[in-house]
């Protein structure tokens, strides 16, 4: 059984990839850790195979555990998760021996993809032009022992035979034996492939033909009802990414089929836009289940919003809660979630309610762990936004641009945001070490088809992301350190056109890094930039005495940053 290791601070994200994972091979045991210290200790401790790490983490961030794994564990292949890629962080990465990493949100099919890469499964090879059931028949003839492994629409499953007699079964829902055989079975468009050989126990006593038939009966049983609660299921992912219009056709059909069913008229009554249909659905809902708690509450929704509404029978939905509101609505009045970036937008957060937005996070997260979906990443963004998790918001928002540059709506939001946060000195205040680099999405205000290369010394994460989006929209190539020893190693790797450099800093002040800049016969030309939270007259002299440039203060003016910047490069 091969071991994989998880690390990540986000518990979302770990049990995202856990989950995934572990049920994605009977053959994968999943362990956790929260950062790298933990990882260490579990190295120590258990025999780990793949070691799936976000760089991102307290105590000891991603780079450190890679170091320590190539150092002692270097038989072990690693996967790295990033909140963005980029070539300096895949030119880090290969330095260290790591060849995979995936973007965060990351979608599970990558990360599965990318964790088969890495495992050579034992296979004996892919079954083609035959059904389930024809070979399961020719198994029986030849009295063969061997397991099949089934994929089927994402799901998997196991069927074991010996000497041509199926004697056990189970699949990632859960269910084993008997059971799990027929439901593998009744599976569309099934990929069998030969596996090696399992010691089972026998759990199965029915004879293979009355399995068989069995579901068969109930495949033809699923084919009269169109499909049942699986339509439904599909209906449920489809309104969860936004896919309306496709939701509502499948709904409607899944209904025709099912009147009676609850579940049916609640996610019908929350995708349509007609005030009136949306209580005749509710209506229906509640002849089913009255007392139902979900009815209960879209019932004092719908209440709220006839109140609100007035003669205007067209409603939109809140993208966190689902309530029916007026179509040009900026904040919610239900979870009193804000829905985009407006000009009060700032100054009126914190009053949303977390329990929704947490829930509406997590759903979001599962849609784009299944597809690329732009609105469920914008509308990540902006539930992180509400609860003021700038960092994860600001992420988020560069991620969203970068899937569609030629949105302005889009660019405009994160550029309200950087200009917020680079502004507001209470945004900027975060100490957690960061490792990821947020590339660059240059406009048409690119300086010029070279980039220029800027290197940025900051030890608070959330002012380098501020600085690296905002000379990344203007076309410039964005290199980050955290304290002055790696600020040295960076100007070792890449010799840049201008460094920024924040005063206050861990380790080694940055008065000290640039005289030792300013001493190096190869450095001493690049100009250089302080930015720091100090100001006053003596502090300006002490950096120009040192051999700086220019001084600026924070909380800073991006417009101001990019202007002095370019008055030197």
């Amino acid at each position: 059984m091969k071991t994989i290791l998880v690390v990540d601070d986000e518990k979302m994200v770990l049990r995202l990839a856990a989950e995934a994972l572990a049920s994605s091979d009977d053959e994968y045991k999943v362990l956790t850790a929260e950062n790298g210290k933990q990882a260490m200790d579990i190295l120590n401790s258990s025999k780990v195979d793949l070691v799936l790490t976000d760089l991102k983490m307290p105590v000891m961030d991603g780079y450190e555990l890679l170091s320590f794994l190539s150092k002692n564990f270097r038989n072990i292949p690693s996967i790295v998760m990033t909140g963005f890629g980029s070539p300096e962080i895949a030119k880090r990465l290969k330095q260290k021996g790591v060849v995979h990493y995936i973007e965060k949100p990351f979608e599970i099919d990558d990360l599965k993809d990318k964790v088969s890469q890495i495992f050579t499964e034992n296979s004996k090879g892919f079954i083609h032009g035959f059904t389930l059931a024809n070979f399961l028949q020719a198994v029986e003839v030849e009295q063969k022992t061997l397991t099949l492994r089934i994929r089927s629409k994402g799901r998997i499953g196991h069927i074991y035979l010996e000497n041509g007699e199926l004697i056990d079964a189970e699949n990632d829902e859960g269910q084993s034996g008997e059971e799990a055989a027929i439901a593998i079975l009744c599976w569309d468009n099934a990929e069998i492939e030969i596996r090696g050989i399992h010691n089972r126990e026998r759990s199965i006593d029915s004879s293979l033909m009355h399995i068989l038939l069995e579901a068969s009966k109930r495949k033809d049983e699923k084919s009269r009802d169109g499909g049942g609660d699986d339509m439904l299921d599909e209906a449920v992912r489809l309104a969860e990414g936004h896919h309306f219009k496709d939701a509502q056709t499948l709904i409607v059909k899944y209904l025709k089929q099912k009147p009676g069913s609850f579940k049916g008229w609640i996610w019908y009554s929350r995708i349509i836009i007609n005030i009136n249909s949306i209580e005749t659905a509710l209506k229906k809902a509640a002849k089913i289940n009255p007392k139902d708690p979900e009815l209960l509450e879209e019932v004092k929704k719908l209440k709220m919003a006839k109140e609100r509404m007035g003669d205007d029978p067209q409603v939109r939905r809140c993208p966190f809660c689902w309530f029916p509101m007026e179509i040009k609505s900026v904040q919610c009045p239900y979870c009193r979630s804000h829905l985009f970036i407006h000009n009060s937008f700032f100054g009126s957060l914190g009053n949303a309610d977390e329990k929704i937005l947490n829930a509406a996070i997590e759903r979001y997260m599962h849609v784009i762990s299944r597809e690329k979906n732009i609105n469920a990443h914008y509308f990540l963004s902006i539930a992180h936004l509400n609860l003021e998790h700038w960092e994860e918001a600001l992420n988020l928002f560069h991620k969203t641009v970068k899937l569609s540059p030629n949105k302005d709506i889009f660019t405009e939001q994160l550029r309200a945001l950087v200009n917020h946060m680079a502004m507001d000195a209470t945004t900027s205040s975060f100490e957690k070490n960061i490792t990821e680099d947020p590339g660059e999405t240059a406009d048409s205000e690119s300086l010029s088809s070279e980039k220029k290369k800027v290197l940025v010394v900051e030890d608070s994460s959330t002012t380098r992301k501020v600085i690296a989006i905002t000379l990344g929209q203007k076309g410039y190539e964005v290199t980050e350190a955290r304290d002055g020893l790696e600020a040295l190693s960076r100007l070792n790797e890449e010799k840049p056109d201008l460094i920024l450099l924040d005063i206050i800093l861990p380790k080694m002040d940055g008065y000290k890094i640039l005289s030792i800049i300013k001493s190096n016969a190869v450095f001493k030309d690049i100009p250089v930039i302080m930015l720091t939270s100090r100001d006053g007259f003596m502090h300006k002299v002490k950096g120009k005495l040192a051999g700086s440039a220019e001084y600026l203060t924070k909380p800073f003016d991006p417009k101001v940053l990019v202007q002095t910047i370019e008055k030197y490069i």
